[in-house]
């Protein structure tokens, strides 16, 4: 796999390349290595448009063992908006419990932020992934706080949440996903995308919400949990006592405060 596949969202009409791209050639017995390749310009693979040779010698040199071992995974791509619909379903069930949509008002006041890196910055000793991102974290966000979350709920989707309410429907749930370049790096680069799904129908009276949401979601979406397996997890929980959900939220303030020291 490459070391860094490109990032593009095709719904935003988006790419980001690599905006200083390190000039070494891709062919392994390049002439040119031992004295560096300042003052010259790289050719790119036509195919993957990711490798760079220094001469159409090398490249043909080099295109059997190009062709063989990585043209097509650099063809791969990282597609902000495909990835976010292909697990629509799962973070419609994350935010229906997250935000307690059957039981309470909170839709209306906070947004589900989920902290996400990219596939090919995951270390290995975590596993494989199972696609084009990794989700490093997910918790819910005050639309009234300062946060680059918040602001990116607009206040048009904040109208029409209470208009789908007014209607009986739930509401509008907002997410804030942030994409880290390097999660390792507290001055890494991030691209924040704003997604939104809509809950027309009415609350289901009785309701019992999963109380750990969190870990679920990032289980299932890194690949550590099957959809069958989070469905029976979730059938066979037992309901929660006002104790419970007290431990629960004093827990959460808990991990707030710590990482709020950290961060000092």
């Amino acid at each position: 796999m490459p070391a860094s596949l490109r990032r593009i969202d095709p719904a935003w009409g988006i790419s980001i390349e690599e905006s200083n791209p390190e000039k070494v050639c891709k062919y392994s017995a390049c002439p040119r290595r031992s004295t560096g390749y300042e003052g010259r310009k790289m050719k790119v693979c036509a195919r993957c448009k990711h490798v760079r040779y220094c001469s159409k010698e090398c490249q043909k040199k080099d295109w059997s063992e190009h062709k063989k071992k990585g043209c097509k995974d650099y063809q791969l791509v990282n597609d902000y908006s495909g990835w976010m619909e292909e697990y629509r379903g799962i973070f419609s069930w994350a935010a229906a419990e997250a935000l307690r949509i059957h039981t309470s008002d909170d839709i209306l006041h906070n947004v589900l932020q989920i902290t996400a890196t990219y596939a090919d910055r995951v270390p290995a000793f975590l596993g494989p992934v199972p696609s084009s991102f990794y989700i490093i974290s997910s918790r819910v966000v005050p639309l009234d706080s300062d946060s680059i979350s918040a602001m990116l709920a607009s206040p048009r989707d904040r109208e029409e949440s209470r208009q789908i309410r007014a209607n009986g429907g739930v509401g509008r749930a907002i997410f804030s996903f942030q994409f880290l370049e390097d999660p390792f790096s507290a001055k890494t680069t991030a691209i924040f995308k704003p997604f939104k799904i809509d809950f027309n129908d009415p609350p289901t009276l009785g309701y019992a919400h999963t109380i750990d949401w969190n870990s679920l979601l990032l289980g299932t979406v890194n690949g550590k949990i099957s959809v069958a397996d989070l469905s029976r997890r979730i059938e066979s929980q037992p309901t929660p006592t006002e104790h419970e959900e007290q431990t629960a939220d004093e827990a959460n303030i808990l991990v707030d405060g710590l990482k709020d020291i950290s961060m000092t």
